[in-house]
């Protein structure tokens, strides 16, 4: 039976990034263990059509077999019998013998690869994100009076602005501009922030600016000591997360490392391809067809896996850019601005308590005309 057009290739959501680029949001993992891999090889987000070394460098090494077939093919031209002769047992040992230590130290480099990448969205990015939507939530609830309204549309402003700078910095760009269009910024809070040169200061100061303008206004509400530190640690958190931001960007892991790794899956790669061009060599004289397609296709699959880890390795090193690998923070940012704006609205339709704890709700008519409460006394 074949798979349903839509979730044919397991991709179920593909979402356009800013300047067109496409970015995986969602695929289903069950679709892809039903219908195998092989249906899904050249979909959108694969080491096969997210880039093209793995290819290139696959035809690379059988080419490489193809030329040291033919080079042993010519020199044992006039006596192809001979190279039936040929001890190849020291050939396949050392083979062998490197081939060992690849898959270990190669799983160790990826495992340490896809640990920095999931750190960066959950203990960085993700904590920004919390903590913007844990201030929110707490000055939803403190500061929801009328007189506070532009107080919570600033902090908004300044957590999606931070975001916006945020995202700016770790791809290492510069655009304020885009801020004042989108309302994030005025003109004379982008003038100040062109003063900051390093893109990395940026998102610390609307931070800062979220803290001051927050507790300040619970100074003049009376809020409790609590709420303003529960403020506070929540600015301090997202600062936090900014800062594991830039730590894993500008501190990659060792050079001589990553150089050994690499190495390694060359050499391996090469002594495949040589030891492969040798076999089908001395397959030939007696027309040996399944040895001789054993050989090519045991190096296009083995060069092919280990070269695909390596791609993803550096894929995802940096996951801010803008390959389909890479996250989709548009994605994110719509669903944190959708977040914030249902804590922001959410005094609209809350009860009020009353001090001999009764709850007076909202009329249903000024709820249902979409009536916003920006004072208790509407709700009584």
């Amino acid at each position: 039976m074949d798979p349903p057009e839509t979730v044919k290739y397991a991709v179920q959501e593909v979402v356009m990034a800013e300047g067109g680029y496409q970015k995986i949001l969602r695929y289903d993992m069950k679709v892809l263990v039903r219908y195998s891999a092989c249906t899904s090889i050249f979909s959108s987000g694969t080491v096969f059509t997210a880039d093209s070394n793995t290819v290139r460098t696959t035809g690379c090494f059988l080419l490489l077999q193809l030329i040291v077939a033919s080079g042993a093919l010519l020199t044992h031209a006039r006596d192809l019998e001979s190279l039936e002769l040929l001890d190849l047992a020291p050939l396949e040992t050392l083979v062998n013998q490197v081939s060992v230590f690849v898959p270990f130290f190669l799983s160790l480099f990826v495992s340490l690869t896809l640990s920095r990448w999931w750190a960066l969205r959950v203990s960085a990015l993700g904590q920004v994100f919390d903590s913007l939507s844990n201030v929110c939530t707490i000055v939803a609830s403190e500061l929801n009076g009328g007189k506070w309204k532009e107080v919570r549309t600033s902090v908004l402003k300044y957590g999606m602005a931070s975001v916006e700078l945020l995202i700016q910095a770790a791809r290492e760009a510069e655009d304020i501009d885009s801020l004042v269009d989108l309302d994030l910024l005025t003109e004379s809070e982008a003038t100040f922030m062109r003063e900051y040169e390093l893109v990395w200061q940026r998102p610390m100061v609307m931070w800062a600016w979220i803290m001051r303008v927050v507790t300040n206004a619970m100074d003049h509400d009376k809020t409790p000591t609590q709420t303003r530190q529960a403020v506070m640690e929540n600015c301090m958190n997202a600062r936090d997360g900014m800062a594991n931001i830039n730590l894993h960007l500008d501190t990659q892991l060792p050079f001589a490392y990553v150089h050994l790794i690499t190495l390694l899956v060359n050499v391996q790669n090469i002594l495949m391809a040589f030891k492969a061009g040798i076999f089908f060599a001395a397959a030939v004289p007696e027309f040996k067809w399944f040895i001789m397609i054993q050989q090519v296709c045991s190096t296009a699959i083995i060069v092919m896996l280990y070269q695909a880890l390596l791609t993803i390795s550096y894929m995802i090193m940096d996951p801010f850019g803008d390959d389909v690998l890479d996250f989709p923070i548009g994605t994110y940012k719509v669903y944190v601005a959708s977040i914030i704006e249902a804590l922001m609205d959410a005094s609209r339709g809350c009860p009020s308590v009353a001090s001999d704890g009764r709850l007076y709700r909202p009329p249903l008519s000024r709820v249902a005309q979409g009536a916003r409460y920006d004072d208790e006394d509407d709700l009584t």
